[in-house]
């Protein structure tokens, strides 16, 4: 649905008088997940054209503030806490004083938002409560371009996002980006957004920055045995992500020849309540010996050598930079069609299945680990996919394309 963008190279702007174009790029934070991520690969590539002039704004600092800088562009991030001048406002909403605790907020906002000011584009990476919050502390000037990068579906545009911030993201873009058709389809069927105010540049990620280690190496480290069959995920374990829906398919594998294979779930902190909950989840499938939960790290590909099928539980997911790792590393995907990643596997990368049918879901594993044909063909597939579609070049030219259009 929408225009899909499938711009052959990073094409940069001159504007006025031959100066480069000066682009103000807005993020919720610098933390190592899946918009911040690609707003940096997103940079990485801008940055190599050399024709314009970045500038980033994002509510939180994290990991990747410095390797924002690290590309040249002048990097700013308004607050380490979860939102400016916390406890304070936070003390504020608790004795009655919400709207003077708002006005403080949104005066900060305004006073970091000078840092991008001037810009000849802005560029809003997610469709987030802080990337509301600070496109209206920046203003832009009508009739500066406004384009707003969407990699949420339903549950994130409706139930994260307030009406009034959804309502300013959607009326103040110019134009939109979605992350793929799903989220294409979202807009223009969910919200109402004209098809010729979308384009699907679907995501991507740096193929030769994946680096798996040794197989035998990461089991080792894991815990897990060298002949097992491993199914795995990277993410989260909260609601939307959904593991223990990979738990209860596993849970029905037990009659495999080789048994119940061995979960592994990347990310999180399984201290954590969804931690806790995913082991509770597991000893009451009686899967809790085969489940191995790893915390976050800054590099989860470097782990993905230890499976053998890539699942995705998800209830919706975009399409998440970590199932187009595990393609790119060569692992086959099953997931429900709840989001991007259904495309890959029609595409012969994997298998999707209608949600939630856990039974087709178990069976689609079930069939991959039992059939190293098949798995390796799907396996040689998705990496194909990547290698082609989704890797940093091809990606960054899209999204370049969209914005040298809106720079006329």
């Amino acid at each position: 649905m929408g225009v899909t963008c499938d711009a052959a190279g990073v094409d940069g702007s001159q504007h006025e008088g031959g100066r480069r174009a000066r682009l103000a790029l807005l993020g919720h934070g610098a933390e190592r997940t899946g918009p911040p991520i690609m707003l940096g690969h997103l940079l990485r590539g801008l940055a190599a054209a050399g024709r314009w002039d970045l500038s980033v704004l994002v509510a939180r600092d994290g990991p990747l503030l410095p390797e924002y800088r690290r590309t040249g562009a002048r990097a700013t991030a308004l607050t380490s806490a979860r939102e400016p001048l916390e406890p304070l406002a936070a003390a504020m909403r608790r004795t009655g004083l919400g709207a003077p605790a708002a006005r403080l907020q949104d005066a900060v906002r305004r006073r970091a938002a000078h840092a991008v000011a001037g810009a000849d584009l802005v560029y809003v990476n997610a469709a987030t409560p802080p990337t509301a919050a600070l496109l209206h502390a920046l203003d832009p000037p009508q009739p500066t371009p406004v384009l707003v990068h969407v990699h949420e579906l339903d549950v994130g545009l409706r139930e994260t996002l307030a009406p009034a911030d959804r309502a300013l993201l959607f009326a103040r873009a110019s134009h939109l980006v979605a992350a793929s058709g799903a989220v294409a389809d979202v807009l223009v069927h969910g919200h109402g957004i004209a098809p010729d105010r979308v384009t699907t540049c679907e995501e991507f990620v740096d193929v030769a920055a994946l680096h798996p280690r040794p197989r035998a190496a990461v089991r080792a480290e894991l815990g897990v045995p060298a002949d097992a069959a491993v199914v795995g995920s990277v993410g989260l374990p909260d609601w939307r992500k959904d593991p223990e829906h990979l738990l209860r398919a596993v849970a029905r594998l037990g009659e495999r020849p080789g048994g119940r294979p061995w979960v592994v779930w990347i990310g999180g902190d399984p201290a954590s309540v969804d931690g806790r909950h995913l082991a509770d989840e597991a000893r009451r499938l009686g899967v809790e010996d085969r489940l191995v939960h790893v915390a976050h790290r800054d590099d989860p590909a470097a782990l993905l050598s230890a499976l053998d099928v890539f699942a995705l539980p998800a209830r919706e997911d975009a399409l998440p930079l970590a199932a187009l790792e595990a393609a790119g590393t060569g692992l086959p995907l099953v997931c429900f069609r709840t989001g991007g990643v259904a495309a890959l596997c029609d595409q012969g990368a994997g298998t999707a299945v209608d949600y939630p049918d856990t039974a087709a879901f178990a069976e689609a594993i079930g069939r991959f680990l039992d059939d190293p044909t098949a798995r390796e063909a799907a396996g040689a597939r998705a990496r194909s996919i990547v290698a082609t579609h989704h890797d940093l070049e091809p990606g960054v030219a899209r999204i370049a394309a969209v914005v040298d259009r809106l720079l006329g």
